[in-house]
């Protein structure tokens, strides 16, 4: 049942970045971006909190690519 549910998840989020192609074109990961700014920026109250959303993400991933890389170096 959870892989069905994780199968379905990702058709919907296939669906869902396709619609970003016409902005970030190919590249998937773009469009994931995209997708992902566009949901917190619905999500937050107020313009301010949109732009601390976004900067919280940001330092998210820049963090964990940090990291990643760290571990990968050794």
């Amino acid at each position: 049942m959870a892989k069905s549910s994780l199968e379905q998840r990702k058709r919907r989020g296939q669906e869902t970045t396709k619609k970003y192609r016409p902005l970030s074109g190919e590249d998937c990961y773009a469009c994931a971006v995209d997708a992902i700014a566009d949901i917190l920026i619905a999500t937050a109250q107020s313009e301010e909190e949109a732009t601390q959303l976004l900067h919280a993400a940001e330092v998210d991933f820049r963090n964990s690519a940090e990291v990643e890389s760290f571990f990968a170096e050794g």
